[in-house]
């Protein structure tokens, strides 16, 4: 009985850390072309830790945001000075670059059952054009 105890204690304990640890954007991420070959030019590393998102890319651009929605530093890139960033449920995470402060591009990124695929859809609000893809985790 003192066993049983000790074990729901540990796991009372443990879950916060091993909550944050399956995270199911955790990793790196890259495109899947049409021909089903994956698009290296694409790769993105993506780390959930304690409310907070960080992401990076091998040419050097990437930002740490929090996942309530408010704009966020962005590194090392032109196009997008700032980011804001939130989840919709344990598995989507919805991203607005903005620059100077003004909404350009809309990001959503569902991450599927299996945690190895995730549709990502874009919208661009400068010309109302979208379209879509899909990640494949690595």
């Amino acid at each position: 009985m003192n066993l049983a105890r000790a074990a729901g204690a540990a796991l009372l304990v443990l879950a916060p850390a091993l909550a944050e640890a399956a995270s199911p954007f955790d990793g790196f991420w890259m495109k899947v072309n049409a021909d089903k070959s994956l698009d290296p030019g694409s790769q993105v590393e993506f780390r959930v830790e304690k409310n907070i998102l960080s992401m990076a890319t091998p040419q050097g651009q990437g930002y740490r945001a929090k996942l309530d929605g408010t704009d966020s530093p962005v590194a090392n890139d032109t196009a997008t000075t700032s980011v804001s960033v939130k989840l919709e449920g344990r598995n989507v995470m919805v991203e607005t670059a903005k620059l100077n402060g003004k909404a350009w591009l809309v990001t959503t990124m569902e991450v599927e059952a299996d945690g190895k695929t995730a549709k990502v859809s874009w919208k661009n609000l400068r010309n109302n054009s979208s379209g879509s893809y899909v990640m494949s985790k690595q």
